[in-house]
């Protein structure tokens, strides 16, 4: 394998420099703060109590979406989140397993802790009779079922970013000009300058803000035409992209030859995923 190639950023010869905590300094919701959070379990707690009641039964109806809303915002706070510290390896593009390794680290420990609050909600009712705990019981049931569908395409990101560093070395691109961020760790942006074409890329985190600093350039690993995975230095980020416009990007393909088509097609990019 070839070195990966200067860029700024790079430590040259020097010792590896661990990234820096993250900051979020674009969107933020109020609605993702756990103190409104936990307001809103009490509150629709407190209503789905009025099923018992023979006069505002209906009311149990409101806590019941309340309680859906609230747990589905939990599960999302817990498991989209970025980073919430320095990460343990060098963001220069020294390290392409580091990256990859952390990810799944902190995708499993975030998985665990969501399914182990579930099974305590579920399994409290159920030891000491339901009767006013049902809401907690509905709560870790739903944690259970969504927490798992929320958190296996974060695992596949994570795959499919490990399945082209295995394939390709990191190289510095510079600028990063960011056009869209979207749902679920998917956004647009543009590597280089203005012939470069528009990449969709996805954040295994799936965090709902761009990292900090990433328009000065990151580290890429992979072939344009098919796609590949950005390193954020400093804050560590890894994103799986391919083109925006896959079908534009035909004729390259078929000119790239079979060499860069074969390691394509090794890295998992041989065809149109993101």
């Amino acid at each position: 394998m070839s070195e990966p190639s200067a860029g700024p950023g790079s430590t040259g010869g020097e010792p590896r420099t661990k990234g820096r905590p993250s900051t979020d300094d674009d969107r933020r919701h109020w609605m993702w703060r756990p103190s409104y959070l936990a307001a809103g379990f009490a509150v629709s707690f407190v209503l789905l109590l009025a099923v018992r009641s023979d006069t505002f039964y209906w009311v149990a109806v409101l806590g019941m979406l309340g309680l859906a809303i609230v747990v589905l915002l939990a599960l999302q706070l817990a498991l989209y989140r970025p980073f919430g510290g320095p990460v343990p390896y060098a963001t220069d593009g020294t390290d392409r397993q580091g990256p990859v390794k952390y990810h799944y680290k902190v995708l499993v420990r975030r998985y665990l802790l969501v399914m182990a609050v579930a099974a305590v909600l579920v399994a409290v009712p159920l030891a000491v009779g339901v009767g006013y705990l049902g809401p907690f019981l509905g709560a870790g049931l739903v944690s259970l079922g969504m927490g798992t569908r929320f958190w296996l395409p974060q695992i596949i990101a994570a795959r499919r970013c490990a399945r082209v560093l295995k394939v390709y070395d990191f190289e510095f691109r510079a600028p990063i000009r960011k056009t869209n961020l979207g749902a679920k760790g998917v956004r647009s942006l543009i590597l280089g300058g203005d012939a470069a074409p528009r990449m969709s890329a996805r954040e295994p985190l799936f965090s709902d803000r761009w990292p900090k600093e990433i328009g000065l350039g990151a580290w890429f690993a992979g072939d344009e035409p098919f796609g590949g995975v950005i390193l954020v230095p400093g804050t560590g980020e890894l994103m799986c992209m391919q083109p925006e416009n896959w079908a534009a990007l035909d004729k390259a393909r078929r000119e790239a030859g079979l060499e860069r088509q074969e390691r394509a097609r090794r890295a998992g990019l041989a065809r149109k995923r993101i």
